[in-house]
């Protein structure tokens, strides 16, 4: 935590005016909350008043960004993979746990463990909230996300899309988290209205962050250059430009349930709802309390619905202590990450992701995550001596797309470059579809002379 003080006071230098910053680093006090409800009776309770969305969405569009500093080290990342460790196949993970042999080891690589890229999903482990805990709302949340005033009480990760999921590294440097909200929209029948607040969150070192913040609008600039991901990507798998991390997370907000409605949710079982297709892999796991405690300590998270198992039934109605939503998504990309490598050595890295909750997955009950690769169509063509793509394009089994150096009189292609789809999905212990997403991985790889070789000229 040291580390973060001069930046965060470099980082205040830059504006001439340090009260937009520190609005922006703020947290939103009681006396700032304002009603948005409105009702033809006085006497209407708070919970079945009609709502205001144009008070609801003026406001909250209007609070100030947010800026979060962390510094780049790989500790938290590396008590997650602890933590997901006795759950998941040793596949799953970007990088193994280091042993004690390999420490003690004079013959370790020890340029293996500097700087290496985040692991997908692991950068939700970063640039944690920073509120005491007499600022928070009840239910432990965070207030800057929620809609002040209003009956709308519970909240719920929903969703969401990530960028550049390769765009951030472990060189401990001091980084940015810039947020805001960008959307409030209100969806369902009159008092059974569910409030969404997306939340758009930027990441990046503190250099890139000074260079292209506008102070007036608080916002990042586009980058100069190219954001083309396979652009940007060299002939080393690891020889990626640092773009940082595009985030956007859905919350929604609902009204506090009835007596009835909690006894009817605690007597009833969820709403099946069956996968549309069948995966190709997937790893069945059983959360536990301690993961859960531990997944909140790492993301700074008190909320209750992950803690408290009274507050959960007695309060939202939830029949247990529910799995974080990030922590569901970070599930997806680590399992995904398992196919990611293959005999041949052809490596791929996931580049983006969307993803939307359909149901709770609760604690102590078995899910089964789940990845399928889309068979899409896709391109193959000649890349000639200049770079350029200009050859002809055939159609294949999947949405990979492989440029062929037209010198290879072999046909076997000098660089393989390409993107591939993949369904991935989250079930629950009676096959319901609790999470469903897609995501985008891109393969580059440069072949050695001797994978060039026809194959009855290989010789090991």
């Amino acid at each position: 935590m040291r580390g973060i003080s001069k930046p965060r006071r470099q980082l205040t230098k830059l504006f001439q005016s340090r009260l937009v910053l520190q609005q922006g680093l703020a947290p939103i006090s009681a006396t700032q909350q304002r009603k948005h409800i409105s009702s033809s009776s006085d006497a209407s309770p708070l919970g079945t008043a009609s709502v205001d969305i144009g008070s609801i969405r003026n406001d909250m569009l209007t609070r100030p960004a947010r800026v979060h500093l962390d510094r780049m080290n790989a500790t938290n990342s590396n008590l997650l993979t602890t933590a997901l460790f006795d759950l998941l196949p040793g596949e799953c993970f970007a990088e193994p746990l280091t042993s004690w042999e390999e420490i003690f080891n004079r013959d370790t690589d020890i340029e293996r463990y500097k700087g290496p890229f985040v692991p997908s999903g692991h950068h939700l482990v970063y640039f944690p909230l920073r509120l005491p805990g007499s600022q928070l709302c009840s239910d432990g949340t965070d207030p800057y996300h929620s809609p002040h005033g209003t009956p709308f009480t519970r909240r719920m990760w929903a969703g969401g899309s990530i960028q550049g999921l390769r765009g951030m590294a472990f060189d401990d440097r001091s980084a940015v988290c810039l947020e805001h909200i960008v959307d409030v929209n209100i969806r369902g029948a009159p008092n059974a209205e569910k409030i969404f607040v997306e939340v758009l969150r930027e990441y990046t070192t503190l250099e890139d962050f000074r260079n292209r913040v506008d102070a007036k609008s608080f916002t990042l600039r586009p980058h100069p250059d190219p954001t083309d991901t396979i652009a940007a990507f060299g002939e080393d798998p690891d020889d990626y430009d640092i773009k940082g991390i595009t985030e956007r997370r859905t919350l929604v907000f609902m009204r506090e349930p009835t007596d009835e409605e909690k006894m009817k949710n605690l007597e009833k079982g969820q709403r099946i709802v069956k996968a549309p297709n069948k995966p190709e892999y997937s790893v069945t796991l059983t959360p536990t309390p301690s993961l859960l405690f531990q997944y909140s300590a790492l993301t700074y998270n008190a909320h209750r619905i992950h803690l408290d198992r009274s507050y959960c039934r007695e309060v939202e109605g939830y029949q247990d202590l529910l799995v974080h939503g990030p922590l569901s998504l970070t599930l997806m990309l680590c399992t995904l990450q398992s196919r990611l490598v293959n005999e041949k050595g052809q490596y791929e890295f996931i580049d983006n992701v969307d993803y939307r909750h359909l149901a709770p997955l609760y604690v102590n009950q078995p899910m089964r995550i789940c990845v399928a690769l889309q068979k899409l169509r896709v391109t193959k063509s000649k890349v000639k001596e200049d770079g350029s793509d200009k050859g002809q394009r055939t159609k294949a089994k999947s949405n990979r797309e492989e440029l062929v150096d037209p010198e290879d009189s072999d046909g076997v292609p000098k660089v393989e470059i390409g993107r591939n789809k993949w369904d991935i999905w989250v079930e629950n212990h009676d096959g319901g579809l609790c999470v469903k997403g897609t995501a985008e991985t891109v393969k580059r790889r440069t072949l050695s002379k001797w994978d060039k070789l026809p194959p009855d000229q290989r010789r090991i």
